[in-house]
């Protein structure tokens, strides 16, 4: 089950507070009702906070943090500029206001304004020029989704996913990696996003076995060259191979079966395995089933429909069949809350991912979510809730 054992704060307008002081409390109590939204949800702790700003489920719309109150994990997960939460620090007399967030008295009028603004703040786009600045300045940065095991809902890999992280602007993946297909950058993004998240993986772990995946256009995979490259990198990190796996994406269109073939083998031989990403009903790549994946990953819209489409469910089972007798895994994207979980895991699939198990997190916050997601409901047990 994904069903947290605490009030949701992911409804609209919900205002997250943390703090002691009567004043704070009152100001946001009004600066909520400003904004014609329910009462803030109250909570006592930093790392109760943290644990709904990184925690399976939708994010707060709003986090209030009186200042002093939070801890150093939790500013740091509210400076990230991808957590969809607007955040304001209240300030009070004495205490130096966090950097990187913005601070105003407690003032509903102020706060209600400065929570408005917060959620109103756009990005703007970037070109090819900046990319190539961004990527020889290390400004791709990842986040981390985690991937959890249907059978007993242990973490087990993590998706990096792509961010560029540019001087008062920040873009996701969508933004930028056409970009930086069309302006043939595309290797160098793959490498810097392989390189920092193996570093992240390793300093993040903590000693669990976790392992890692990350997008992978197709001229990138065919590379004779990308094995060794990959080597030097997860080396450098203080991973194997088999810690690793890459996400064929699916931005191109597949003309020649043998070449693939043959750089799947040779990945599959320095120890690598591939995924092919983003299965979808009708797919037109269904005839790659037949080459050497590791895996397949299922497209979200087709997840999501399992629950109320029988073609969906079919199609599903399908590929589980298939992939059973090849030896791959299946991973379920796109899993949303508990309909959706009984449905992938009815159908056989072995891995889950989605909002409804966690969002993109920052790699320093993977023990947040590790601790958040072990104090979540258990799954069904003999048809009871655990």
């Amino acid at each position: 089950m994904l069903r947290r054992p605490r009030r949701a704060v992911s409804e609209p307008g919900i205002v997250l507070l943390v703090a002691s002081d009567p004043l704070v409390i009152a100001a946001t109590r009004d600066a909520a009702q400003r904004m014609a939204g329910p009462p803030p949800v109250l909570v006592t702790t930093a790392a109760e906070a943290l644990s709904h700003m990184v925690g399976p489920g939708d994010a707060p719309r709003h986090l209030v943090v009186e200042s002093g109150a939070g801890s150093s994990a939790l500013l740091s997960a509210a400076r990230d500029p991808f957590n969809g939460t607007g955040v304001v620090i209240v300030s009070r007399p004495g205490l130096a206001p966090p950097a990187g967030l913005r601070e105003v008295p407690a003032e509903p009028a102020q706060l209600a304004a400065a929570l408005a603004d917060g959620q109103a703040r756009g990005t703007p786009p970037g070109d090819a020029a900046a990319l190539a600045t961004g990527l020889a300045r290390g400004e791709i940065t990842v986040r981390f989704q985690p991937m959890v095991r249907l059978a007993d809902r242990r973490l087990v890999m993590v998706e990096a996913l792509a961010r560029w992280e540019r001087p008062g602007a920040a873009l996701g993946a969508n933004a930028f990696v056409p970009l930086a297909e069309r302006a043939g950058l595309a290797g160098l993004l793959t490498l810097a996003v392989a390189r920092r998240a193996m570093r992240e993986l390793a300093a993040n772990r903590a000693g669990r076995r976790i392992r890692l995946s990350f997008n992978i256009p197709l001229a990138e995979l065919v590379r004779p060259d990308l094995p060794a490259r990959l080597l030097r990198l997860a080396a450098e990190a203080g991973l194997a191979p088999a810690d690793l796996l890459l996400e064929l994406t699916e931005s191109t269109q597949v003309r020649d079966r043998a070449l693939l073939r043959r750089a799947l083998y040779r990945l599959d031989r320095a120890g690598f395995g591939v995924l092919l990403d983003d299965l979808a009903l009708d797919d037109g790549r269904g005839f790659l089933l037949d080459l050497p994946f590791a895996g397949v990953k299922l497209d979200r819209q087709l997840v999501v429909a399992m629950p109320q489409e029988r073609r969906a469910r079919a199609e599903v089972e399908r590929i589980v069949r298939h992939a059973r007798r090849r030896g791959m895994v299946v991973i379920a994207e796109g899993v949303t809350d508990t309909h959706v979980w009984r449905a992938v895991a009815a159908a056989g699939c072995d891995l889950a991912q989605g909002f409804g198990v966690g969002r993109p997190l920052p790699p320093a916050a993977l023990p947040a979510w590790i601790a958040a997601w072990s104090a979540a409901a258990m799954p069904e047990r003999q048809g009871q809730a655990a």
